[in-house]
């Protein structure tokens, strides 16, 4: 383990070791968030930034393209997709693997989403379990046919090398959910059930796991329902699959983006019919 990886570890494994000593109850200033699970929520987002990273250094040009996608959509699926398309473009035989890890990305979304309910709202991950394991199998079954498609294992590493641990870019990331939180929070109060579900479709066309955090704050804190949870996760990460859609056609063009955005949409509606099984 080089010093990066070991500052990494550290850093996230002492920030859950202090997350156990801050109160858990939600405090109203933080639209929820108690100062426990808003410093677990922190040390997610590190530890994930830092297993995509460090895979992609030690496994680098051995990595297949799908395999790259899927470890860089746990740090950001539309900077993958974005990545991958500038790929596909510029190496045209290329297209499909670089489709196929963009399209895995997508997968990321779905995991990532679990992974942060499962941090703050452990009863809505267990409801919402089943919708995002069948959105994320769509994007998995899609990318590993792209990838056969392909004939071949790309050699590029779509983001490059970087620190394992990004703090600032993860403290950005946390501040912008907590602001979410608020933003959503109001809405619902003020507006009801049509308020919130505004707020997070908005949302959602920023930043996909935002709201996410936003609404298992606000079951948390017990002022929504589960099925508006479920209901909220799925209108968030369909209005982001909009603007990865967007991402998609711009840098790679519509043979690199149909893929894409079967995937987004594949995922959603798959997703929303176990949920409303």
């Amino acid at each position: 383990m080089n010093r990066e990886s070991l500052r990494a570890a550290l850093v996230v494994s002492g920030g859950l070791a202090v997350a156990t000593l801050l109160p858990a109850e939600s405090l109203p200033w933080l639209a929820g968030f108690s100062p426990r699970s808003l410093l677990a929520l922190l040390m997610l987002i590190l530890g994930l930034q830092a297993l995509g990273q460090l895979a992609l250094e030690k496994l680098g040009p051995q990595l297949g393209l799908a395999l790259a996608g899927l470890v860089s959509g746990l740090v950001s699926s539309t900077a993958t997709i974005a990545s991958m398309g500038r790929s596909a473009r510029k190496n045209g035989e290329l297209e499909s693997a670089c489709a196929a890890g963009a399209v895995m990305s997508t997968a990321a979304t779905w995991l990532q989403a679990l992974l942060m309910l499962a941090l703050l709202a452990p009863d809505a991950a267990i409801s919402f379990a089943p919708a995002a394991m069948a959105g994320a199998a769509v994007a998995l079954g899609l990318g590993a046919w792209l990838t056969r498609r392909q004939g071949l294992r790309g050699r590029a590493n779509p983001r490059g090398k970087r620190a394992p641990l990004q703090l600032r870019e993860a403290l950005l990331v946390t501040g912008l959910l907590v602001l979410v939180a608020v933003l959503v929070r109001l809405a619902q109060q003020r507006f009801g059930s049509q308020g919130l579900y505004g707020a997070i479709a908005l949302a959602g066309l920023g930043d996909a796991h935002a709201p996410v955090a936003s609404l298992a704050a606000l079951e948390a804190s017990a002022q929504i329902t589960l099925d508006q949870v479920r209901h909220g996760v799925i209108l968030a990460i369909a209005c982001n699959s909009l603007t990865r859609s967007l991402v998609a056609l711009s840098t790679g063009g519509w043979p690199f983006a149909r893929w894409v955005m079967a995937a987004l949409a594949g995922s959603a509606l798959l997703a929303a019919a176990v949920l409303l099984a």
